[in-house]
């Protein structure tokens, strides 16, 4: 059960996207009333940050209330990729999911190194699929939600 965890956070972050009105994370620049033009841009608001680090968080106070220290530290660091991911996609797509990309296995080093933990390679591996795959659920909802602004 406790390496099947991962892989359901995807899902979970992809329902709880939804679960935020768009007015949460879209806003939209008007430049003229008549006839209207406006754009719409990525605006997340704290709702929308809680609603993506919700499920890490979770799963992170479980596994240290459970004193299992290496799951907590791979879920505390996969939210914070995903969040810092989160963050730049205000600034550019391509950008978040490099930065995705680059600091999932860059935190889980440096987690272990300063914690001196060693989880299992296959469980790093797990942990960092579903932080890439969350992140991804995260930017196909905004896209979406963009889309049906526009």
């Amino acid at each position: 059960m406790k390496r099947l965890l991962p892989i359901f956070i995807p899902s979970v972050e992809f329902a709880l996207a939804f679960v935020v009105p768009w007015e949460d994370c879209i806003k939209a620049v008007c430049w003229s009333r008549n006839p209207p033009a406006c754009s719409f841009e990525f605006s997340p608001s704290p709702i929308f940050f809680l609603a993506v680090a919700l499920p890490f968080l979770i799963l992170t106070v479980y596994a240290l209330w459970r004193k299992q220290g290496e799951t907590a530290l791979l879920s505390g660091f996969a939210g914070v990729a995903v969040l810092a991911g989160t963050v730049l996609l205000t600034v550019d797509e391509g950008i978040a999911l490099l930065a995705v990309l680059l600091l999932t296995p860059l935190l889980q080093w440096a987690g272990e190194k300063v914690l001196e933990v060693q989880p299992g390679r296959n469980e790093e591996l797990i942990w960092a699929i579903s932080t890439v795959l969350s992140f991804l659920a995260v930017w196909s909802v905004v896209r979406m939600k963009l889309a049906v602004s526009v």
